[in-house]
């Protein structure tokens, strides 16, 4: 069972277990029908691999930026192995779901919310009811009561949100423990965006699970590329795109060529990610090319 919102974001709660704060996260479905489910070092490999490759090339990695995080757990896990390997990195970690809200619905009943009033689970007396379905739920009779419940109490919070009264208390849906980390920086960013404030700025740029065919199609995945890529400090800067898939990790790791011309394939895992030729087909800044 998962634990509440009201005793995760609990201002006096001591640390818990990274497995408890897994589970948490795990169990929110947001709007677009995906979970926040980064387990706190699942990228460890890549991570490792990377590393090896900055090594070799002699890189120091000093600004990175991490899009599509989830918790941040992994954003964390990611920091301190460059603290441990000598680097002194700067990191921004980035999502489009980033700010929560945490609703007294009811006495006793509580609803955590995207910021705009998506409900991502239900307190009732201290227990967790999810808003979202599964297939046993038409066994168990669970199906009627996440609708009842959804509608009653979901539709109170939004209400109470947008009425701006209440007991209303903003939330950030990421990992506590990333409090403790000063040089990590967490920002709601989109990244169909252009961020200006980016542009140039990144020696290392991880991008896992967010460029997906399976989320976007080729026109979107285009212009989100067109715009990490100026994200970029330029030659010798690096770009992990990568998904999980099948209990391993399918990615390809680039670096920007000595003439800042293109993108040269450092290293492929698990042959290699499914949008790499995208990647590649994008046009990278004129005033790096040499």
């Amino acid at each position: 069972m998962s634990i509440t919102a009201k005793a995760f974001f609990h201002p006096a709660r001591k640390p818990t277990s990274t497995d408890v704060e897994d589970r948490f996260f795990s169990d929110l479905r947001t709007r677009n029908s995906t979970f926040k489910r980064t387990a706190s070092d699942r990228f460890h490999d890549l991570d490792a691999r990377c590393l090896e490759s900055f090594e070799l090339s002699g890189a120091t990695i000093g600004q990175v930026l991490d899009i599509g995080i989830s918790s941040g757990a992994t954003t964390l896990a990611l920091y301190e192995r460059l603290l441990a390997c000598g680097h002194m990195p700067a990191v921004v970690g980035t999502d489009i779901a980033i700010d929560g809200r945490l609703v007294k619905a009811y006495p006793g009943v509580r609803v955590l919310t995207d910021e705009a009033g998506h409900p991502l689970q239900y307190d009732v007396l201290g227990r967790v009811v999810r808003p979202w379905g599964r297939r046993a739920d038409y066994a168990t009779g669970m199906l009627a009561v996440r609708a009842l419940a959804n509608a009653w109490l979901g539709g109170r919070a939004q209400r109470l949100i947008k009425q701006g009264d209440g007991d209303v208390t903003p939330v950030r849906l990421i990992s506590p423990r990333l409090k403790a980390a000063s040089n990590v920086q967490i920002e709601k960013n989109d990244i169909f965006v252009d961020t200006p404030a980016f542009r140039h700025r990144f020696d290392f740029i991880r991008a896992c699970n967010i460029l997906n065919r399976g989320y976007f199609d080729e026109e979107a995945l285009r212009r989100a590329m067109a715009n990490i890529v100026r994200y970029l400090t330029g030659p010798g800067a690096f770009l992990l795109i990568a998904r999980s898939a099948r209990g391993c990790h399918v990615g390809t790791l680039f670096q920007v060529s000595a003439n800042g011309r293109f993108l040269d394939v450092v290293d492929r895992f698990c042959g290699g990610s499914e949008v790499e030729w995208l990647m590649l087909e994008t046009p990278l800044p004129e005033q790096w090319a040499i």
